[in-house]
């Protein structure tokens, strides 16, 4: 009923009307004592008031109308309902004490008895549409919640344990894709001595593990970005490098002081922080970042106009030099005329999970999942079911990159306050199933770690999945791909020549989560050799496959930056076959890669086709694997 019977009540009484007042004088200036007491909240005064006046008449309904409401306000939903059905008796089938009856049994939970009574107000032949439209509602969401109870997804929180979670809430958990970093939020006491501030404030504290280890005593991302301030929802990029946060720089946290701030990791320690420029921060409230694995999508929650309710979820994507596109608000699948929150995009690009108050769910904000539709939408959110969801709020899930654990904070535990609890996700919520691909981009003479600038190619779909750069360290590649499909990684540094590798995710076993690369580039100098390790041909035919094109696009706009440079292209075969056929058959195929490099412009008289047949195997011809090797495509820098 939520303040409805009060209003009722007191347009009942302000009106004056015959069935709102008691036939007994003393009765009703009782009760109108006891709603002046109610009120001034004086909820005991108001209930013996009320007792007073039953026993001088029974018969006047409106003392168990607000003794109903008293106790709603309490949360005593079995006296309120008690309270209602001595109402109903002397006011059958009245629409609000029935519409009281049914929120009364939601509010207990009572959800299959509150489904009775919201049906016995829809048959009610006079209906007030407020009271329908809210039975409606109602009777969807605890239909939702019968089922949800009655099937709960199975899962058995582990507490992290107290190098993690403190005496405090411990919330809004954001994990590096190594699972290895855990970042989150402590609501920790104001260490301020200032009598304007409030009683606690917003810290971002971290903590490390090993593989198979349990987690280190967590510290404070240091002075540097905690302030006396509110700073919270953190999230930290998925190679560990950058940290993304919200920082309130109002005592009170007002709704035009949150802005979102990023921060480095440089020789072990965070950077000086520094907002994110327009279009991203505005003039309204901008929080809960998240970065995609490749760090050029940016979600956040934010409450500025054009979006379907208070507080809605908005991505941007870099368009280079630190620019962001304009916010893109993640459509109405997603976002509700209520507050979405805590957006997360999981590593597989396609799967996003969210917290929000105004799709159907367990009770204040529950957890949801959309998938991104071929036609760039989001799709419609799936609710991940109780018990991960409760009848209080979840916010964010942090989800590990392989897609089967994540990090949730909730306060099941009783006599506790929030902490942060590792899950495995149940089948049906989890992401796809997505790989680390770790590696080093390196020059091949000195095994030297290079900085260079990389692509990974989705060679089914013939697209650029990912851009990214290395550094100058010993592990400078990590990629978060997902598994069932060949790829393509190529790479440019300056002053050296390009260099490509193509590698398999599919028909991995479970227990592989990682894939290890090397690529080795060379200095463009005379006699040096790369294979193009995507330019493809059918078997026994030297038609350039169209999955090949990128790859010899990546070399064209090589010699094109490289004019001084010639080279020859080498066709080479395994031995099946004769070897006259081989010797003709990658002839051709280094004539077509020729001229598909002279219909990109290149001068042909830089480009010599040379065919090698059988004659230079690089692997052993005797097994299927070996003569893959042999079928290759080289270039050698011949001036």
């Amino acid at each position: 009923m939520r303040k409805v019977l009060l209003l009722v009540v007191l347009t009942f009484f302000c009106a004056l009307t015959v069935a709102a007042q008691s036939k007994n004088k003393k009765a009703q200036a009782l009760f109108e004592e006891a709603l002046s007491k109610y009120s001034a909240m004086q909820y005991s005064e108001a209930e013996t008031l009320c007792d007073k006046a039953l026993k001088l008449d029974g018969a006047f309904d409106m003392p168990y109308l607000l003794k109903a409401e008293i106790a709603a306000d309490r949360k005593e939903f079995q006296k309120e309902i008690e309270c209602l059905n001595l109402a109903l008796k002397l006011r059958p089938n009245d629409e609000m004490i029935v519409s009281g009856l049914g929120d009364a049994y939601f509010e207990l939970p009572d959800y299959r008895k509150a489904v009775e009574y919201y049906k016995q107000l829809l048959s009610l032949e006079r209906l007030s549409q407020k009271y329908r439209d809210n039975a409606v509602k109602n009777i969807e969401i605890a239909e939702f919640r019968i089922r949800a109870l009655e099937n709960p997804v199975d899962i058995k929180p582990k507490n992290l344990g107290i190098n993690v979670n403190t005496i405090y809430n411990d919330y809004f958990p954001s994990l590096s894709a190594s699972g290895n970093t855990l970042v989150y939020t402590i609501e920790v006491p104001q260490t301020a001595n200032n009598p304007l501030l409030p009683k606690t404030q917003e810290d971002i504290y971290i903590t490390r593990r090993r593989d198979g280890e349990d987690w280190q005593q967590a510290r404070s991302v240091g002075a540097v970005i905690n302030t006396t301030n509110n700073e919270g929802a953190p999230f930290i990029s998925s190679d560990g490098r950058i940290l993304l946060f919200t920082s309130c720089t109002c005592p009170d946290g007002l709704i035009k002081c949150c802005d979102i701030y990023y921060s480095y990791l440089k020789d072990g320690d965070w950077t000086y922080p520094k907002p994110l420029p327009a279009p991203v921060n505005s003039n309204y409230w901008e929080s809960q970042p998240a970065f995609s694995a490749d760090n050029s999508t940016l979600y956040f929650v934010s409450n500025r106009p054009g979006g379907f309710g208070g507080k809605d979820i908005w991505y941007c994507r870099l368009i280079g030099d630190g620019r962001w596109s304009e916010p893109i608000n993640a459509g109405e699948n997603v976002n509700t005329a209520g507050d979405e929150s805590s957006p997360l995009l999981h590593a597989d690009n396609k799967t996003l999970y969210f917290a929000s108050d105004g799709h159907i769910g367990m009770g204040g904000q529950d957890l949801f999942v959309s998938k991104l539709q071929d036609d760039g939408s989001w799709g419609k959110a799936v609710n991940l079911g109780y018990p991960i969801n409760t009848r209080d709020n979840e916010t964010r899930l942090a989800v590990s990159v392989f897609g089967n654990t994540a990090v949730i904070a909730s306060d099941r535990e009783p006599n506790k306050l929030l902490d942060l609890y590792e899950i495995e996700l149940p089948q049906g919520i989890r992401p796809r199933r997505t790989l680390l691909v770790a590696g080093l981009v390196k020059d091949r003479k000195s095994s030297n770690p290079l900085a260079a600038e990389y692509e990974v190619v989705d060679l089914s779909a013939k697209k650029i999945i990912q851009k990214g750069k290395t550094a100058k360290e010993f592990v400078n590649l990590m990629l978060f791909l997902p598994e069932g499909k060949d790829y393509a990684l190529n790479v440019n540094s300056d002053g050296y020549f390009m260099n490509s590798v193509n590698f398999s995710l599919k028909n991995l076993p479970d227990s592989v989560t990682r894939k290890y690369i090397e690529i080795a580039l060379d200095k463009p100098v005379v006699g040096n050799v790369i294979r193009l390790e995507n330019v493809f041909f059918d078997t026994d035919k030297y038609e350039i496959k169209p999955q090949s094109f990128y790859e010899l696009d990546k070399l064209a706009a090589f010699l094109h930056e490289n004019q001084g440079i010639k080279v020859e292209i080498g066709g080479h075969t395994d031995n099946q076959g004769s070897q006259a056929h081989n010797q003709e058959l990658s002839e051709n195929r280094a004539k077509a890669i020729v001229e598909y490099l002279t219909n990109k412009k290149v001068d042909v008289k830089r480009l010599k086709a040379k065919g090698y047949g059988q004659s230079q195997p690089c692997a052993d011809n005797s097994t299927p694997e070996g003569r893959a090797k042999n079928r290759r495509t080289e270039v050698k820098i011949i001036e």
